[in-house]
């Protein structure tokens, strides 16, 4: 049962009730025999604004009658913030804080919630091994009987009670971060004898730095770009095991929570108050096990997006895992056998996609069905929907990602990321980030993303930090970025990298093809960072694919306020590799994603990065038909996004380069040869990037104008044309190789 406060009215209708609430003796939750009440106020913020949060009651005495609940009170710091009134009552029932004490004493994954005990003595062992099951199922069968009696008539012993918790009476706004207050939520009731009681539940909530935006010197290339911290895993009411929100039943399939969770309303004001404006919805599709209840949590999503703030309805997807199996976990030994599964996000998604059942044990494909699906359909399910599929927690926890070998990732349509920041904990290069890192090491192009897991109240952890360019915070603008791997995770500061190849800037996420014959053309890997106050060091990591490990290519010093942090490298041609970069200063990490070097074997392939021209436009080279020695059939090579009415060549060679040319990148090695010149076209009037450019190569092959075009040569092509809008007058594509056939 959900009750939602509003707010009491002015300050002084709280002053004039103060007398009632002084002469009240008040007993902290928890006591023997006495009521709970679990605060769920947040434990962090940044921006001074209301929150939507809770606080759960229940009543623990053995009777018959009736408890009535007559008020609530908000303090910090010793005053009254908020009030309300309230006239609810309640069947007591000890049962139910039975079943809640054999909760708490489950594994974190098996019982959703915090790690506070409230129902069991925490003295209590943990429950292990096998045990855990019998509990597992003791529990669930215990929590359905009580629901059934509950829903029959006999009346619930708790009630979550909703309030607004206004953080600008919390915090002053001149407090600097670190500043600490203890919230106080109190509960003013009546037992069936009608004696007065309090009951009250005390969190401490910390203020946080204010974000930290873009790095002056990333802004000054240009970019024009904004960054949005946001959450790729966010659990809500619509998975609980009790007292689940409507139209969703009671979920007990994985974890028993029993209290505490929001709706993704409530959710939003609290992602609000820790400075992120989006988050995906990605409730278990155990738990979101039809169409009608995927429909109300798009439909949610939908209503709380605004220009401000961004709802994604996702899932968060259970499979079978495949193939050889690298450890285990607790999740698999409570399908007893029957299942290893492990949890995905499923995001960008345009329908509900199956994994099991809200029962008990309802994410295990049990004896006698098969209720998940294998993990590589999955992916490809995913994939055919347009989505991008990222692992979840892969080496801790419950359901992570045992079929090490069989994960692809986007170099073959699987996986296209990996959750490297699960909820609170850190890893600093092992754990999830270390399973990310031997990934790539073993050939997978992933990305790297995080997600808090929450499934309470919002909670500061390493976010995901979006960079998103003018008109771009939209659905599609967000998970473009967040597919791109423009983006990095921190909990605090901001650190973006980039790489300079040739006179060009390869962003953060980059996946930059190598024709065959690249030069080992230097580079200059950059790191764009605002520390803040903080004194911070910098790693850049370097990686090759087939390697044991990664090096290191740099460290910096301690570090603060804003720069950037440069390094020099030489471009890996033979195999697969990537530099990332990471930060720490404490307890505050960073890490950002890859730039990716992949040597190509796609023949014709582009490469090369082209210039952005006056109009804004990057124009690309394409090709169609083949280039032959002897098919008479056209070879076009064509360019398009040229500025209109503007004369260009196309220039070859025979091998590649990534050399500074003119504000851009040649492509081509010395000797060029050039082909006639032509006009781009386009739209008449001001300059615009209607223009394009084709030559049919294969005259040029048969002509025998130039007799190094035979059959077996590799060759390099680039458009130059001019731009009277740059200082250099000149225009750049990017580039195309090809070899040439019979």
């Amino acid at each position: 049962m959900r009750i939602s406060l509003a707010a009491a009215g002015p300050l002084a209708v709280l002053a004039a009730s103060f007398a009632v609430w002084a002469g009240l003796s008040p007993r902290q939750s928890g006591d023997p025999g006495e009521a709970v009440l679990i605060s769920f106020t947040p434990r962090e913020v940044r921006v001074l604004k209301t929150v939507e949060t809770a606080a759960f009651f229940y009543s623990p005495l053995e009777t018959d009658g009736e408890v009535r609940l007559e008020g609530l009170r908000v303090e910090a710091g010793g005053y009254a913030i908020h009030e309300a009134p309230l006239a609810l009552s309640l069947r007591p029932d000890p049962r139910f804080g039975e079943v809640s004490a054999l909760v708490e004493r489950l594994p974190h994954n098996h019982r959703g919630g915090g790690e506070e005990r409230h129902y069991a003595d925490p003295a209590d062992p943990e429950f292990q091994g096998a045990e855990v099951i019998e509990v597992r199922r003791e529990v669930a069968e215990r929590l359905r009987a009580l629901e059934e009696e509950y829903d029959g008539g006999r009346g619930r012993p708790y009630v979550q009670l909703d309030f607004p918790l206004h953080l600008d009476q919390v915090f002053t706004p001149d407090e600097p971060a670190g500043t600490r207050r203890e919230v106080r939520v109190e509960l003013r009731w009546r037992g069936p004898d009608g004696a007065l009681r309090t009951t009250s539940s005390t969190r401490a909530v910390m203020r946080l730095p204010a974000p930290l935006g873009v790095p002056p010197s990333f802004q000054a290339l240009g970019a024009g770009t904004s960054v949005h911290a946001g959450d790729l895993h966010v659990h809500s009411c619509h998975g609980e095991a009790s007292g689940a929100c409507a139209p969703s039943s009671n979920c007990t399939a994985e974890t028993l929570q029993t209290s505490g969770s929001f709706s993704y309303a409530q959710l939003r004001s609290q992602y609000e108050a820790l400075g992120m404006d989006w988050f995906t919805a990605t409730d278990h599709s155990y738990c979101i096990d039809s169409d009608g209840e995927y429909d109300v949590v798009v439909a949610e999503c939908a209503a709380l997006t605004d220009a401000t703030f961004l709802c994604l309805p996702d899932i968060e997807l259970s499979s079978d895992e495949e193939g050889p199996q690298v450890g285990g976990d607790s999740g698999d030994l409570a399908c007893l056998g029957t299942t290893s599964a492990n949890h995905m996000g499923a995001h960008q998604l345009t329908a509900r996609t199956p994994g099991g059942e809200e029962g008990f044990l309802g994410f295990c494909d049990g004896l006698f069905g098969d209720a998940l699906e294998p993990f590589t359909d999955n992916l490809a399910s995913i994939r055919a929907q347009g989505g991008y599929p990222i692992a979840h927690h892969p080496t801790s926890g419950n359901f992570g990602w045992n079929s090490y070998d069989a994960a692809t990732g986007i170099e073959a349509g699987g996986l296209h990321g990996v959750e490297i920041w699960n909820g609170a904990s850190q890893s600093g290069q092992g754990g999830d980030v270390g399973r990310w890192v031997d990934w790539m090491l073993d050939g997978r192009l992933l990305y790297a993303y995080s997600g808090s897991d929450t499934h309470d109240e919002a909670f500061a952890f390493g976010a995901n930090h979006v960079l998103l360019g003018p008109g771009e915070f939209d659905a599609a603008g967000l998970h473009a970025a967040l597919r791109a791997g423009r983006s990095y995770v921190s909990n605090g500061h901001a650190l973006i990298l980039d790489v300079e190849l040739g006179g060009a800037t390869l962003a953060m996420g980059a996946m930059h093809p190598l024709p065959p014959g690249s030069p080992a053309a230097a580079t200059n890997v950059r790191v764009h960072y605002d520390f803040g106050g903080d004194n911070a060091t910098i790693t850049v990591f370097a990686g090759r694919a087939g390697d044991a490990s990664e090096s290191v290519l740099c460290t910096s010093g301690p570090l603060s306020g804003q720069g950037v942090f440069e390094c020099a490298s030489n471009l890996e041609t033979s195999a697969t590799s990537w530099v990332r970069a990471y930060s720490e200063a404490g307890s505050s990490t960073a890490y950002t994603n890859p730039v990716f070097f992949l040597p190509s074997t796609e023949d014709p392939g582009t490469y090369c990065t082209p210039k952005t021209n006056s109009a804004g436009c990057g124009a690309t080279v394409a090709s169609s038909g083949a280039a032959s020695a002897t098919n008479p059939a056209p070879f076009l090579i064509t360019a398009q996004d040229v500025l209109n009415q503007k004369n260009g060549i196309l220039f070859y060679g025979l091998a590649p380069a990534f050399n500074p040319f003119d504000g851009g990148t040649l492509c081509v090695a010395p000797p060029q040869r050039r082909t006639p010149p032509q006009g781009s076209g386009g739209n008449a009037g001001p300059p615009d990037c209607s223009g394009s450019f084709s030559f049919d190569f294969n005259a040029r092959i048969q002509s025998g104008i130039d007799a190094s075009l035979v059959a077996g040569e590799e060759v390099y092509a680039q458009y130059w044309h001019r731009d009277p809008g740059v200082a250099s007058g000149t225009g750049l594509t990017n580039a195309i190789w090809f070899s040439i056939g019979p």
